[in-house]
């Protein structure tokens, strides 16, 4: 992005955020801890359904990738398992903001799936799903909280990165405070 960082739009972003409640989610167990206790959503050795890893506020916008019917039924399987996501519709000021907020840092990046968290440090990882880099930032009141690829910690607070977390392992560093990290990609 060149020029002036857009503070304004920032602001009203994170204005929106704090006013959305991200639920809690045990969809994503590889960045989330406990990918070595799961398989495929259920536990090892077990023929339980169990959603797996530790709870974290995450929500993904745009299109998703659903592996089985809305049931969680695995014998159910969508003809094309990339949909839309149901938070396009259920929170459509975020998800319109999101737009208008990628569209502001840069015109031209190319994604159709946006990952928001909230207080979530990601523990390190390879984003296995991602077809292309990625482009990050971070808003709200907090320290710490940097961005590490390959080792290397990078300040997201306010300033949009763009990196390839597919082949590139990143995890985020402890913080204090409240953190919200935005992620547009194409799966």
């Amino acid at each position: 992005m060149c020029g002036e960082l857009p503070w304004n739009l920032y602001f009203e972003t994170l204005d929106i955020l704090e006013r959305h409640t991200i639920k809690p989610t045990r969809n994503r167990p590889n960045v989330s801890g406990l990918a070595k206790l799961a398989q495929w959503g259920r536990n090892k050795g077990t023929d339980k359904y169990d959603r797996v890893g530790v709870p974290m506020r995450s929500q993904n916008f745009g299109m998703v990738m659903k592996r089985y019917g809305n049931n969680g039924n695995p014998d159910i399987k969508f003809d094309n398992p990339f949909q839309p996501s149901s938070n396009n519709d259920k929170y459509p000021e975020l998800y319109e903001q999101l737009k208008k907020l990628i569209k502001t840092i840069d015109k031209d990046f190319e994604y159709n799936t946006i990952t928001v968290n909230h207080n979530f440090p990601c523990l390190p990882h390879y984003d296995k799903a991602n077809k292309s880099p990625s482009l990050i930032l971070a808003l709200g009141d907090y320290s710490g909280g940097e961005l590490v690829v390959e080792g290397c910690p990078i300040d997201i607070q306010w300033n949009p990165l763009m990196m390839n977390g597919s082949v590139s392992k990143h995890w985020t560093n402890e913080f204090i405070g409240e953190r919200y990290s935005i992620i547009y990609y194409k799966i």
